[in-house]
C-alpha cells in the first residue's frame, strides 16, 4: 500500500456544499496536486491520542500500520462515490475562509484498533554454547547480527505498552553489550530445571516462589555458573509464572515437556507415529526429579498430529509451515490427508489475519464433514 498521507486535524468532509463557501477546484495541471490526498477517518480514542503522544507509521509495502504510546491501528479502505474533500488553505482569514476541493476520492481510510504480537523469529538465538561460554570469539562472530532494543521497538509496528506488556515472558533478553538476544529451547530447558530444582531444594510453595531465593540457590551449587543467569532465570521466570507473579504457571511447563517429549519420541523429521498412551509415559519421564504436575494431550495442540484411525500421534515442526495459507494447507495434507478439526485449527487460525470466522475460513481452503461419531474431519478440496 503505497500512501502519501498528510493529515490536518482542521480537514473536513463535507456531504455538500450551501453556496457560501468558496472553494477552489483540484485540477490535474495545478501546483496544488504536488501531493496525492487520501481521505482518513480518525476515530475519537486517536483523536485524544494525538493531541498528547506521537503518531508512528510503520509497515512495509503491504500494511501500513498507525502506532501511538498505547495503540496501534491497521488500515481498511472502502470505496465510496459522490464525496467531495474539503481543506481549508486560508487560515488566517477566518470572514475569507478558502476552500480547496479534492473531488477524485473514490475511497476513504479507516483506522482500525489491531493487537499484534510481537515477532522474534528474526531475532538471534541465545544458544546453549553462549550459555556453558564453550565458542570461540563469540562476540566478533554475532557482532554482524546484534540488534539493539530501541532498534528492536522502532522495527515492529507495536505501540510502546504492548511491547512492554510481551516483552516479559518473550524469553527476549538484553545483554550487558546492549543486544537483545533470544533464549534458544535448550537453553530455556537448562534454566527451567534450575528453578524447578532449586524450587524443590529449598521447598517452596510452587504458588509463591521467590526469585531471589533460587538465584541465590543455583549460584551456590556452581560458582562458576553463567555470568548472565540473573538476566536467563528472570526471563525465564516470567514465562513460567502466572501473569507475571510468583505462582509457577503448571500447565504451561507441562506444556513445554510435552513439545520437548514430541521432538524426542516421535519427530516429524522420522516420520514417526507413537501411540498416546506411550507418549504419555515419555512425557512424565521428561519431567525433573521429584517433580510432577498434571498433563493432558491438549495442552500440545498445535504440536502434533493424530491419525485419525490409529489414534497415533507425531509432531509438526512448526518452523517448516509455510506462511502462506494455501501452501500451509498443501502441506498439512502432505502429512496427513484428513484431520481431526480441533487438531488444525491452530494452524488455520495462525494466519486468519482478517478474523473471518473460523468454519468460513476453513471452508475457502478445505473441505469439511462431519462423521456419524460427531467428529469434524477436514481434507483438501
Amino acid at each position: 500500500m503505497n500512501l502519501n498521507i498528510k493529515y490536518d486535524l482542521n480537514s473536513a468532509k463535507i456531504n455538500y456544499l450551501n453556496g457560501s463557501e468558496s472553494y477552489d477546484t483540484n485540477g490535474i495541471e495545478s501546483s496544488q496536486n504536488e501531493f496525492k490526498y487520501r481521505l482518513l477517518n480518525i476515530p475519537e480514542e486517536l483523536l485524544s491520542d494525538l493531541q498528547s503522544q506521537e503518531l508512528t507509521l510503520k509497515g512495509d509495502s503491504k500494511n501500513l500500520y498507525f502506532t501511538t504510546n498505547s495503540k496501534v491501528f491497521t488500515i481498511k479502505e472502502n470505496f465510496h462515490s459522490n464525496s467531495v474533500f474539503l481543506m481549508g488553505c486560508n487560515k488566517k482569514s477566518l470572514t475569507n475562509f478558502i476552500y480547496t476541493a479534492y473531488n477524485m476520492q473514490q475511497s476513504e481510510l479507516e483506522l482500525i484498533p489491531i493487537h499484534l504480537q510481537l515477532t522474534t523469529d528474526h531475532i538471534p538465538l541465545y544458544t546453549i554454547e553462549e550459555y556453558k561460554r564453550s565458542l570461540e570469539n563469540l562476540n566478533q562472530e554475532n557482532s554482524s547480527r546484534m540488534i539493539k532494543k530501541k532498534d528492536l521497538i522502532n522495527s515492529l509496528p507495536l505501540s510502546y505498552k504492548d511491547f512492554d506488556e510481551q516483552w516479559n515472558g518473550s524469553l527476549l533478553v538484553e545483554l550487558p553489550d546492549g543486544s537483545v538476544k533470544k533464549i534458544s529451547p535448550k537453553v530455556e530447558a537448562e534454566i527451567l530445571e534450575l528453578i524447578i530444582l532449586s524450587v524443590i531444594a529449598l521447598k517452596m510453595d510452587y504458588n509463591n516462589i521467590n526469585l531471589d531465593g533460587i538465584l541465590k540457590k543455583i549460584k551456590e551449587i556452581d560458582v562458576d555458573v553463567n555470568e548472565n543467569i540473573d538476566l536467563l532465570v528472570t526471563s525465564v521466570s516470567y514465562k513460567y509464572c502466572k501473569n507475571n507473579s510468583k505462582e509457577l504457571n503448571m500447565p504451561e511447563i507441562a506444556k513445554f515437556y510435552g513439545i520437548m517429549t514430541l521432538r524426542k519420541v516421535c519427530p516429524m523429521s522420522k516420520r514417526k507415529y507413537i501411540s498416546i498412551d506411550d507418549f504419555y509415559v515419555y512425557w512424565k519421564d521428561s519431567f525433573p526429579d521429584y517433580f510432577n504436575c498434571e498433563i493432558d494431550l491438549e495442552m500440545l495442540i498445535g504440536h502434533f498430529v493424530k491419525d485419525i484411525d490409529t489414534n497415533k500421534i507425531q509432531e509438526i515442526d512448526r518452523d517448516k509451515l509455510p506462511k502462506d495459507i494455501v501452501k500451509r494447507v498443501s502441506y498439512l495434507m502432505s502429512i496427513q490427508s484428513a484431520w481431526e478439526q480441533p487438531h488444525i485449527q491452530p494452524f488455520f487460525d495462525e494466519l486468519n489475519v482478517k478474523n473471518i470466522k473460523r468454519d468460513n475460513f476453513i471452508m475457502k481452503y478445505a473441505r469439511k464433514k462431519r462423521e456419524r461419531s460427531g467428529k469434524v474431519i477436514i481434507t483438501s478440496r
